[in-house]
Protein backbone atom coordinates (compact mmCIF):
# COMPACT_ATOMS: atom_id res chain seq x y z
CA UNK A 1 0.00 0.00 0.00
CA UNK A 2 1.26 3.52 -0.86
CA UNK A 3 2.33 5.99 1.81
CA UNK A 4 0.15 8.64 0.15
CA UNK A 5 -3.55 8.79 0.93
CA UNK A 6 -6.28 9.61 -1.59
CA UNK A 7 -5.61 13.37 -1.29
CA UNK A 8 -1.93 12.95 -2.14
CA UNK A 9 -0.70 13.73 1.39
CA UNK A 10 1.71 11.54 3.33
CA UNK A 11 -0.12 8.84 5.19
CA UNK A 12 0.81 6.75 8.17
CA UNK A 13 2.59 3.52 7.40
CA UNK A 14 2.07 0.38 9.42
CA UNK A 15 5.50 0.34 11.03
CA UNK A 16 6.63 3.90 11.67
CA UNK A 17 4.24 6.57 10.50
CA UNK A 18 3.36 7.82 14.00
CA UNK A 19 6.89 8.17 15.32
CA UNK A 20 7.50 11.51 17.07
CA UNK A 21 9.99 13.83 15.38
CA UNK A 22 13.24 14.01 17.36
CA UNK A 23 14.35 17.53 18.25
CA UNK A 24 18.06 18.31 18.23
CA UNK A 25 19.10 20.31 21.29
CA UNK A 26 22.29 22.33 20.93
CA UNK A 27 24.59 22.68 23.95
CA UNK A 28 24.18 25.90 25.91
CA UNK A 29 27.89 26.65 25.44
CA UNK A 30 27.45 26.50 21.65
CA UNK A 31 24.52 28.90 21.82
CA UNK A 32 26.48 31.30 24.01
CA UNK A 33 29.49 31.19 21.65
CA UNK A 34 27.18 31.74 18.68
CA UNK A 35 25.67 34.78 20.41
CA UNK A 36 29.14 36.21 21.07
CA UNK A 37 30.26 35.68 17.46
CA UNK A 38 27.10 37.32 16.13
CA UNK A 39 27.64 40.20 18.55
CA UNK A 40 31.22 40.73 17.30
CA UNK A 41 30.10 40.67 13.65
CA UNK A 42 27.28 43.09 14.41
CA UNK A 43 29.71 45.34 16.31
CA UNK A 44 32.07 45.53 13.34
CA UNK A 45 29.17 46.24 10.98
CA UNK A 46 27.86 49.00 13.26
CA UNK A 47 31.36 50.50 13.47
CA UNK A 48 31.60 50.67 9.68
CA UNK A 49 28.17 52.33 9.44
CA UNK A 50 29.05 54.85 12.16
CA UNK A 51 32.33 55.67 10.43
CA UNK A 52 30.72 56.24 7.04
CA UNK A 53 27.62 58.09 8.30
CA UNK A 54 29.16 60.16 11.10
CA UNK A 55 27.78 63.38 9.63
CA UNK A 56 24.25 62.12 10.29
CA UNK A 57 24.76 60.29 13.57
CA UNK A 58 26.88 62.89 15.42
CA UNK A 59 24.16 65.61 15.55
CA UNK A 60 21.57 63.01 16.55
CA UNK A 61 23.74 61.59 19.36
CA UNK A 62 24.51 65.09 20.67
CA UNK A 63 20.80 65.93 20.65
CA UNK A 64 19.97 62.63 22.37
CA UNK A 65 22.48 63.28 25.16
CA UNK A 66 21.24 66.85 25.58
CA UNK A 67 17.67 65.56 25.80
CA UNK A 68 18.69 63.54 28.89
CA UNK A 69 19.89 66.79 30.49
CA UNK A 70 16.92 68.97 29.50
CA UNK A 71 14.17 66.40 30.08
CA UNK A 72 13.94 67.05 33.88
CA UNK A 73 13.66 70.80 33.23
CA UNK A 74 10.86 70.27 30.70
CA UNK A 75 9.07 67.87 33.07
CA UNK A 76 9.33 70.44 35.87
CA UNK A 77 7.75 73.13 33.69
CA UNK A 78 4.98 70.73 32.64
CA UNK A 79 4.21 70.00 36.31
CA UNK A 80 3.45 73.69 36.90
CA UNK A 81 0.62 73.45 34.34
CA UNK A 82 2.52 74.73 31.30
CA UNK A 83 1.73 73.08 27.94
CA UNK A 84 4.55 70.85 26.80
CA UNK A 85 5.17 72.83 23.61
CA UNK A 86 5.68 76.00 25.68
CA UNK A 87 7.94 74.18 28.18
CA UNK A 88 10.08 72.78 25.35
CA UNK A 89 10.17 76.19 23.64
CA UNK A 90 11.35 77.96 26.81
CA UNK A 91 14.07 75.36 27.36
CA UNK A 92 15.32 75.53 23.79
CA UNK A 93 15.23 79.35 23.67
CA UNK A 94 17.44 79.51 26.77
CA UNK A 95 19.75 76.86 25.29
CA UNK A 96 20.05 78.66 21.92
CA UNK A 97 20.55 82.09 23.52
CA UNK A 98 23.27 80.79 25.84
CA UNK A 99 24.98 78.85 23.04
CA UNK A 100 24.83 81.79 20.64
CA UNK A 101 26.37 84.11 23.24
CA UNK A 102 29.27 81.72 23.92
CA UNK A 103 29.92 81.04 20.22
CA UNK A 104 29.85 84.78 19.43
CA UNK A 105 32.35 85.61 22.18
CA UNK A 106 34.63 82.72 21.20
CA UNK A 107 34.49 83.70 17.53
CA UNK A 108 35.40 87.32 18.28
CA UNK A 109 38.19 86.19 20.61
CA UNK A 110 39.63 83.89 17.95
CA UNK A 111 39.51 86.74 15.44
CA UNK A 112 41.48 88.95 17.83
CA UNK A 113 43.94 86.11 18.36
CA UNK A 114 44.38 85.81 14.59
CA UNK A 115 45.17 89.52 14.40
CA UNK A 116 47.84 89.12 17.10
CA UNK A 117 49.15 85.80 15.76
CA UNK A 118 52.08 87.26 13.71
CA UNK A 119 53.52 88.76 16.91
CA UNK A 120 53.42 85.42 18.73
CA UNK A 121 54.68 83.64 15.63
CA UNK A 122 57.74 85.89 15.56
CA UNK A 123 58.46 85.34 19.27
CA UNK A 124 58.03 81.59 18.84
CA UNK A 125 60.47 81.57 15.91
CA UNK A 126 63.06 83.48 17.93
CA UNK A 127 62.70 81.01 20.82
CA UNK A 128 63.21 78.08 18.45
CA UNK A 129 66.37 79.68 17.08
CA UNK A 130 67.71 80.15 20.61
CA UNK A 131 67.03 76.46 21.34
CA UNK A 132 68.81 75.42 18.14
CA UNK A 133 71.89 77.47 19.06
CA UNK A 134 71.89 76.39 22.72
CA UNK A 135 71.50 72.64 22.12
CA UNK A 136 73.48 72.55 18.84
CA UNK A 137 70.57 71.16 16.82
CA UNK A 138 70.41 71.05 12.99
CA UNK A 139 69.34 74.37 11.50
CA UNK A 140 66.27 72.85 9.83
CA UNK A 141 65.26 70.71 12.84
CA UNK A 142 62.12 72.71 13.71
CA UNK A 143 61.47 74.10 10.23
CA UNK A 144 60.77 70.57 8.99
CA UNK A 145 57.97 70.26 11.56
CA UNK A 146 56.32 73.50 10.34
CA UNK A 147 54.93 74.11 13.82
CA UNK A 148 53.96 77.76 13.41
CA UNK A 149 52.37 77.13 10.03
CA UNK A 150 50.30 74.25 11.43
CA UNK A 151 49.10 76.38 14.36
CA UNK A 152 48.12 79.21 12.02
CA UNK A 153 46.30 76.82 9.68
CA UNK A 154 44.41 75.37 12.64
CA UNK A 155 43.26 78.82 13.75
CA UNK A 156 42.22 79.74 10.21
CA UNK A 157 40.36 76.43 9.83
CA UNK A 158 38.52 77.04 13.11
CA UNK A 159 37.53 80.51 11.96
CA UNK A 160 36.52 79.31 8.50
CA UNK A 161 34.42 76.43 9.84
CA UNK A 162 32.23 78.74 11.92
CA UNK A 163 29.35 78.64 9.42
CA UNK A 164 29.49 74.85 9.13
CA UNK A 165 29.41 74.67 12.93
CA UNK A 166 26.34 76.93 12.94
CA UNK A 167 24.57 74.68 10.42
CA UNK A 168 25.43 71.60 12.50
CA UNK A 169 24.08 73.37 15.57
CA UNK A 170 20.74 73.89 13.77
CA UNK A 171 20.53 70.16 12.98
CA UNK A 172 21.15 69.37 16.66
CA UNK A 173 18.45 71.90 17.59
CA UNK A 174 15.86 70.26 15.30
CA UNK A 175 16.67 66.76 16.60
CA UNK A 176 16.48 68.01 20.20
CA UNK A 177 13.11 69.66 19.60
CA UNK A 178 11.50 66.48 18.31
CA UNK A 179 13.12 64.27 20.96
CA UNK A 180 11.79 66.43 23.80
CA UNK A 181 8.33 66.62 22.24
CA UNK A 182 8.12 62.85 21.66
CA UNK A 183 9.45 61.73 25.04
CA UNK A 184 6.06 61.29 26.83
CA UNK A 185 4.80 58.94 24.11
CA UNK A 186 7.79 56.59 24.18
CA UNK A 187 6.50 54.32 26.95
CA UNK A 188 3.11 53.95 25.31
CA UNK A 189 4.66 53.04 21.97
CA UNK A 190 6.89 50.44 23.63
CA UNK A 191 3.93 48.81 25.41
CA UNK A 192 2.12 48.48 22.08
CA UNK A 193 5.16 47.28 20.13
CA UNK A 194 6.53 44.71 22.63
CA UNK A 195 5.35 42.28 25.25
CA UNK A 196 4.94 43.43 28.85
CA UNK A 197 8.17 41.79 30.06
CA UNK A 198 10.20 43.27 27.18
CA UNK A 199 8.63 46.68 27.77
CA UNK A 200 9.55 46.58 31.46
CA UNK A 201 13.12 45.54 30.72
CA UNK A 202 13.48 48.22 28.05
CA UNK A 203 12.01 50.85 30.37
CA UNK A 204 14.47 49.90 33.14
CA UNK A 205 17.44 50.07 30.75
CA UNK A 206 16.28 53.42 29.36
CA UNK A 207 15.75 54.85 32.86
CA UNK A 208 19.21 53.65 33.93
CA UNK A 209 20.84 55.20 30.83
CA UNK A 210 18.92 58.43 31.38
CA UNK A 211 19.99 58.61 35.03
CA UNK A 212 23.66 57.79 34.43
CA UNK A 213 24.22 59.93 31.35
CA UNK A 214 22.23 62.91 32.67
CA UNK A 215 24.15 62.83 35.94
CA UNK A 216 27.50 62.54 34.14
CA UNK A 217 26.79 65.43 31.76
CA UNK A 218 25.32 67.57 34.56
CA UNK A 219 28.32 67.04 36.84
CA UNK A 220 30.75 67.61 33.96
CA UNK A 221 29.00 70.87 33.06
CA UNK A 222 29.25 72.13 36.65
CA UNK A 223 32.85 70.97 37.17
CA UNK A 224 34.03 72.26 33.77
CA UNK A 225 32.35 75.63 34.35
CA UNK A 226 33.97 75.89 37.79
CA UNK A 227 37.38 75.03 36.31
CA UNK A 228 36.92 77.59 33.53
CA UNK A 229 36.02 80.35 36.02
CA UNK A 230 39.08 79.57 38.15
CA UNK A 231 41.34 79.54 35.08
CA UNK A 232 39.92 82.85 33.84
CA UNK A 233 40.50 84.57 37.21
CA UNK A 234 43.96 82.99 37.56
CA UNK A 235 45.11 84.02 34.08
CA UNK A 236 43.78 87.55 34.57
CA UNK A 237 45.85 87.85 37.74
CA UNK A 238 48.99 86.42 36.10
CA UNK A 239 48.54 88.51 32.95
CA UNK A 240 48.20 85.73 30.36
CA UNK A 241 46.76 87.08 27.12
CA UNK A 242 43.31 85.97 25.94
CA UNK A 243 42.15 84.54 29.30
CA UNK A 244 38.59 84.06 28.05
CA UNK A 245 39.74 81.82 25.18
CA UNK A 246 41.78 79.70 27.59
CA UNK A 247 38.78 79.47 29.96
CA UNK A 248 36.53 78.26 27.12
CA UNK A 249 39.15 75.77 25.95
CA UNK A 250 39.55 74.50 29.53
CA UNK A 251 35.77 74.06 29.74
CA UNK A 252 35.71 72.02 26.51
CA UNK A 253 38.87 69.96 27.17
CA UNK A 254 37.55 68.88 30.59
CA UNK A 255 34.94 66.75 28.79
CA UNK A 256 37.79 64.58 27.46
CA UNK A 257 38.74 62.34 30.42
CA UNK A 258 42.37 62.24 31.57
CA UNK A 259 43.88 63.39 28.26
CA UNK A 260 41.97 66.68 28.10
CA UNK A 261 43.29 68.18 31.34
CA UNK A 262 46.88 67.21 30.47
CA UNK A 263 46.58 68.64 26.95
CA UNK A 264 45.16 72.02 28.02
CA UNK A 265 47.78 72.36 30.77
CA UNK A 266 50.54 71.74 28.21
CA UNK A 267 49.03 74.12 25.63
CA UNK A 268 48.59 77.00 28.09
CA UNK A 269 52.08 76.40 29.47
CA UNK A 270 53.65 76.63 25.99
CA UNK A 271 51.70 79.83 25.30
CA UNK A 272 52.94 81.29 28.61
CA UNK A 273 56.53 80.46 27.62
CA UNK A 274 56.09 82.22 24.27
CA UNK A 275 54.50 85.26 25.92
CA UNK A 276 56.64 85.74 29.04
CA UNK A 277 60.12 84.32 28.39
CA UNK A 278 62.73 85.27 29.72
CA UNK A 279 60.58 86.04 32.79
CA UNK A 280 60.08 82.69 34.54
CA UNK A 281 57.80 83.71 37.42
CA UNK A 282 54.59 84.06 35.35
CA UNK A 283 55.48 80.90 33.42
CA UNK A 284 55.86 78.89 36.63
CA UNK A 285 52.67 80.47 38.01
CA UNK A 286 50.78 79.43 34.86
CA UNK A 287 51.99 75.83 35.00
CA UNK A 288 51.49 75.45 38.76
CA UNK A 289 48.16 77.27 38.82
CA UNK A 290 46.67 75.28 35.95
CA UNK A 291 48.08 71.99 37.27
CA UNK A 292 46.75 72.52 40.79
CA UNK A 293 43.34 73.61 39.50
CA UNK A 294 43.03 70.52 37.32
CA UNK A 295 44.28 68.23 40.08
CA UNK A 296 42.04 69.56 42.87
CA UNK A 297 38.86 69.85 40.80
CA UNK A 298 39.47 66.72 38.73
CA UNK A 299 40.62 64.43 41.57
CA UNK A 300 38.72 65.78 44.59
CA UNK A 301 35.56 67.66 43.61
CA UNK A 302 34.65 65.69 40.47
CA UNK A 303 34.83 62.20 42.12
CA UNK A 304 32.82 63.43 45.13
CA UNK A 305 30.04 64.76 42.90
CA UNK A 306 30.05 61.87 40.44
CA UNK A 307 30.96 59.03 42.78
CA UNK A 308 31.39 55.53 41.32
CA UNK A 309 28.10 55.57 39.46
CA UNK A 310 29.68 55.26 36.02
CA UNK A 311 31.65 52.17 37.09
CA UNK A 312 33.90 52.31 34.00
CA UNK A 313 37.42 50.91 34.00
CA UNK A 314 40.13 53.52 33.23
CA UNK A 315 41.46 51.20 30.52
CA UNK A 316 38.00 51.08 28.93
CA UNK A 317 37.81 54.89 29.04
CA UNK A 318 41.15 55.21 27.23
CA UNK A 319 40.13 52.60 24.65
CA UNK A 320 36.81 54.36 24.13
CA UNK A 321 38.66 57.63 23.50
CA UNK A 322 40.79 55.92 20.84
CA UNK A 323 37.85 54.13 19.18
CA UNK A 324 35.35 56.99 19.17
CA UNK A 325 38.10 59.46 18.26
CA UNK A 326 38.96 57.30 15.25
CA UNK A 327 35.29 56.95 14.27
CA UNK A 328 34.15 60.56 14.70
CA UNK A 329 37.28 62.66 15.21
CA UNK A 330 37.15 65.45 17.80
CA UNK A 331 33.41 64.99 18.37
CA UNK A 332 34.07 61.35 19.23
CA UNK A 333 36.49 62.36 22.00
CA UNK A 334 33.80 64.47 23.67
CA UNK A 335 31.09 61.81 23.25
CA UNK A 336 33.25 58.80 24.17
CA UNK A 337 32.32 58.42 27.85
CA UNK A 338 28.52 58.92 27.56
CA UNK A 339 28.35 56.51 24.62
CA UNK A 340 30.51 53.92 26.39
CA UNK A 341 28.34 54.16 29.52
CA UNK A 342 25.26 53.60 27.35
CA UNK A 343 26.81 50.54 25.69
CA UNK A 344 27.84 49.12 29.07
CA UNK A 345 24.32 49.47 30.51
CA UNK A 346 22.80 47.81 27.45
CA UNK A 347 25.26 44.90 27.64
CA UNK A 348 24.49 44.36 31.33
CA UNK A 349 20.81 43.89 30.50
CA UNK A 350 21.04 41.69 27.38
CA UNK A 351 21.02 37.93 28.13
CA UNK A 352 24.27 36.30 27.05
CA UNK A 353 26.23 39.57 26.94
CA UNK A 354 26.32 40.38 30.67
CA UNK A 355 29.97 39.27 30.86
CA UNK A 356 31.06 42.09 28.54
CA UNK A 357 29.32 44.64 30.77
CA UNK A 358 31.10 43.25 33.83
CA UNK A 359 34.49 43.36 32.10
CA UNK A 360 33.97 47.02 31.22
CA UNK A 361 33.48 47.93 34.90
CA UNK A 362 35.95 48.90 37.60
CA UNK A 363 35.41 45.71 39.61
CA UNK A 364 33.31 47.43 42.28
CA UNK A 365 30.90 44.52 42.73
CA UNK A 366 29.26 46.08 45.79
CA UNK A 367 27.89 48.89 43.65
CA UNK A 368 26.85 46.37 41.01
CA UNK A 369 24.92 44.26 43.53
CA UNK A 370 23.09 47.34 44.80
CA UNK A 371 22.14 48.23 41.24
CA UNK A 372 20.98 44.68 40.47
CA UNK A 373 18.83 44.52 43.60
CA UNK A 374 17.30 47.87 42.70
CA UNK A 375 16.53 46.62 39.19
CA UNK A 376 14.92 43.47 40.59
CA UNK A 377 12.70 45.59 42.82
CA UNK A 378 11.65 47.70 39.82
CA UNK A 379 10.86 44.56 37.81
CA UNK A 380 8.83 43.14 40.68
CA UNK A 381 6.62 46.24 40.67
Amino acid sequence: MSDLDTHGQPGSSSNGGNRPVRQIRLPSGFLRANTIYLFIVALVAVGVVLRLMGGIFIPFVIALLLSFVFAPLVSGLVKVRLPRIIAVSITLIVFVAFGYLIVLVVYSSVQSLLREFPKYQLRFTLLLREMIEQFDLPADFFSQMEITRNIGNALLAFSGNFMSFASGFMVVFIFLLFLLMEQPYLKGKMSIAFRDSTTRRFAIVLAHINQQVARYIGVKLVVSFLTAVVVYILFRLIGVDFPFIWAIMTFLFNFIPSIGSIAITFITGVFAIVQFLPEWNPIIATFVGMGLTQFIIGNVIDPKLLGDRLNLSPVVILLSLLIWGWLWGTAGLFLAVPLTVTIKIILENVPGLEAFGVLMGTGNFRERKKRQSKQQEERAR
